[in-house]
């Protein structure tokens, strides 16, 4: 009895010089990119999964209940993984917390930043240039942690593209 199981060794038409996406696997077509959720997790996800549309499609339930059912089956899914999860369904919410003192003085920086984010461009090179930027201002800008949570937080997720 001989049958097909998809498997990796021998897939065809998959990229070999990149990580497959994590919920195609061996369909994967195209490149791949790192998708950064925050508390430490990066998943490598196709165009197609990594877009913004994917991501938040009926509040990113979608996109979460995928994740955490590959990761369960992996037996694989962390605290830092279930709290990235978390935060990407709160961030698909939209609901704002309430107005806080210190680094959320920064709107516009902050808005910047996201926009920045949003937009796929490489975190550390996003902070330094808008830290540089505003270094001789009147006020100390926010710090490169405070700016990483903005990251992680990752509230452009909740609003439409």
């Amino acid at each position: 009895m001989s049958f097909y199981l998809p498997t990796l060794y021998k897939a065809r038409k998959v990229p070999t010089k990149q990580v497959v996406c994590a919920i195609c696997v061996e369909r994967t077509r195209g490149r791949t990119e790192a998708v950064e959720l925050g508390y430490g997790v990066r998943v490598h996800l196709c165009r197609g999964h990594a877009s913004q549309e994917f991501m938040t499609q009926r509040g990113g339930r979608d996109f979460v209940l995928t994740l955490q059912r590959l990761w369960r089956a992996h037996d694989c899914l962390t605290v830092a993984r279930s709290r990235a999860l978390r935060r990407h369904l709160a961030a698909c919410t939209g609901v704002e917390a309430r107005p806080r003192p210190g680094s959320y003085t920064w709107p516009s920086l902050r808005r910047e930043a996201e926009a920045e984010f949003a937009a796929g461009r490489p975190v550390k090179a996003v902070i330094a240039a808008l830290r540089s930027l505003h270094a001789d201002g009147a006020a100390v800008p926010p710090s490169i942690r405070t700016m990483r949570r903005w990251h992680s937080e990752r509230r452009w997720l909740a609003r439409a593209p």
